[in-house]
């Protein structure tokens, strides 16, 4: 096999130089970075996309953007990002591995030249192609697709990997809530109100919030305008029994709400009807329900959390993910 020059050069290097360019995505990605960092071998180039700073210089730049929208061409936030990401990149070496997390956030320039500034460059889906359909353009940049969709994976031949544990340590608080769920405001906001009412009338207590742009009032689920930081969130799991994962439509695999249950041993009630194929299913623990049949018997609630072989948690951990897609060796990442 013929070896080019800029490949040699990663070969040799002692030293694995990975970026990792994603949006915010709740906090979950901040796990992945800080374990990466605290490996000796990785020099981590982390772009956090949302972060990337950008305002309208006057209000003739709004109405310049608001056309280059309307005829499809890429807006002045998307080729600032670009611009960002060229002169972040511009005094770097060559890099091992590049990931993308929600690649349809990046310009094709951008694409180009990050295709350019390493030797493998992939990309991670946690969510239905079909709800990113602009991906589907932009498939052809990636060396290795990773999807946690069985549907996609099979689909479009990519490799399927799910979603991680990123934590497995909280707090034994009294328990104040039932059940739990927050989520974003989009077509699942009708069941839950459903599943509100229904908890309501069997007297279940229960916290349930929803992120919604605008704030408005609501009989039973707590409306808020910002995203709960996840540390908040973890404390209101510790003083809850059950949580609530909803998926969305066009959904499949498996949301980081199912590992956070996973990683706390907390019980979980889930729309998602693929969850009994995986192996730490427990009928115990998970109870699937859908939009026509979302009644919950009352001993679910009052039955302990079965545990659950460590072998097979331990597959769905951090540093076995990190492991499937950096191929550094989990003895060389501390637990989770």
């Amino acid at each position: 096999m013929k070896i080019n020059y800029f490949t040699k050069i990663a070969i040799m290097r002692k030293t694995k130089a990975i970026a990792i360019l994603t949006t915010h995505s709740f906090g979950y990605i901040d796990f992945l970075v800080d374990k990466l960092n605290l490996n000796e071998d990785v020099d981590l180039t982390y772009i956090n996309i949302d972060a990337i700073p950008f305002s309208y210089k006057n209000k003739g730049s709004r109405i310049a953007n608001f056309f280059l929208k309307l005829f499809l061409f890429p807006g002045l936030k998307e080729k600032n990002r670009t611009e960002f990401i060229k002169k972040a990149f511009q005094k770097k070496p060559l890099f091992d591995q590049i990931l993308v997390i929600r690649p349809d956030k990046l310009q094709k320039e951008a694409l180009v030249f990050l295709k350019k500034s390493t030797v493998k460059m992939d990309c991670f889906l946690f969510d239905g192609i079909e709800n990113f359909k602009d991906q589907k353009k932009i498939l052809s940049y990636f060396d290795t697709i990773f999807s946690y969709d069985k549907r996609d994976v099979e689909k479009y031949n990519f490799r399927f990997l799910t979603n991680y544990i990123f934590d497995d340590e909280i707090a034994q608080n009294q328990i104040t809530n039932t059940a739990f769920n927050i989520s974003s405001f989009d077509n699942r906001f009708p069941f839950l109100e459903k599943l509100a009412n229904y908890l309501s009338e069997t007297q279940i207590s229960f916290r349930f919030i929803v992120k919604k742009n605008k704030c408005c009032n609501h009989d039973t689920i707590e409306i808020c305008t910002k995203y709960l930081p996840i540390n908040e969130v973890k404390e209101i799991i510790s003083s809850s029994l059950v949580m609530i994962d909803l998926q969305k439509e066009n959904q499949y695999g498996l949301s980081f709400r199912v590992f956070e249950a996973l990683g706390y041993k907390k019980k979980l009630i889930t729309n998602n009807q693929d969850i009994t194929s995986y192996d730490f299913y427990n009928e115990n623990n998970i109870f699937v329900i859908t939009n026509e049949n979302y009644q919950i018997p009352l001993d679910f609630f009052e039955t302990d959390f079965v545990e659950i072989d460590p072998k097979i948690v331990d597959k769905y951990k951090l540093k076995n993910w990190i492991f499937e897609v950096f191929n550094i060796e989990c003895n060389q990442i501390k637990d989770l």
